[in-house]
């Protein structure tokens, strides 16, 4: 059973009635039964415990209690990276989201050919994930865009770029906010990794072998909220 069922609007304290994709989940999959307690979302630091009243055929009446927020968990981590194969992408998105990062950002960039991927489908495979770990906040999944519209785009002052060549990431130095950037699996051409460092990215050592792009991201994105609150 999940830990926390996000909706697109948290019902008001009282009485409610839930149908769609979290009902039929609760129905059908984990037959709650009036008297069980679940707690809900709105994905956006929203959260409230309900306890089941009836369980209809298509539809579970609760009684929710008192909303509370959650403040987001900081460093507020952007992770922005080439698009790994799809079935790559999915872990990606889904532990990402268990390590706490706020936001993705999937790039294009010479070396990574633009695939399939789908900003809807990720949303929610990282909802799943965030439920399963009471994440209060689901992360932003951004559409995909190329690397050099990225880089013109406001960014956070905190910037890091994933490179063999960089140095280990010192202590704090993520700040309140931070993004990192991973290239594809044949890394970044020599034009986009100087257009990064103009941009203000620090090369950042993640480990000595070389990563795969996913592999990348998570080592980062550990780094950078190994002290978050």
């Amino acid at each position: 059973m999940a830990n926390l069922y996000h909706l697109p609007e948290l019902p008001p304290s009282g009485t409610a009635s839930l149908s769609g994709d979290v009902a039929h989940h609760l129905l059908r999959v984990l037959r709650v039964q009036p008297g069980d307690q679940i707690r809900l979302s709105d994905g956006r630091g929203q959260v409230a415990e309900a306890t089941v009243t009836a369980a209809e055929k298509r539809a579970l009446q609760v009684e929710v209690g008192a909303p509370q927020q959650v403040a987001p968990l900081t460093p507020a981590v952007t992770l922005a990276f080439a698009v790994p194969r799809p079935s790559r992408a999915d872990w990606l998105f889904e532990h990402a989201t268990e390590l706490g990062v706020q936001r993705f950002q999937p790039l294009w960039t010479q070396r990574s050919r633009t695939q399939g991927i789908r900003a809807d489908r990720y949303r929610k495979v990282c909802a799943a994930a965030a439920g399963q770990c009471a994440r209060a906040w689901i992360p932003l999944v951004d559409e995909p865009t190329q690397l050099s519209a990225f880089l013109a785009a406001e960014l956070p002052p905190n910037r890091f770029l994933a490179d063999r060549d960089g140095d280990p990431l010192g202590a704090g130095a993520a700040g309140d906010g931070a993004v990192l950037l991973v290239g594809p699996e044949g890394g970044l051409d020599d034009q986009e990794r100087a257009a990064c460092l103009e941009a203000g990215f620090t090369p950042l050592r993640l480990a000595g072998p070389i990563l795969r792009t996913e592999t990348a991201a998570l080592a980062g994105a550990a780094l950078l909220l190994s002290d978050a609150r």
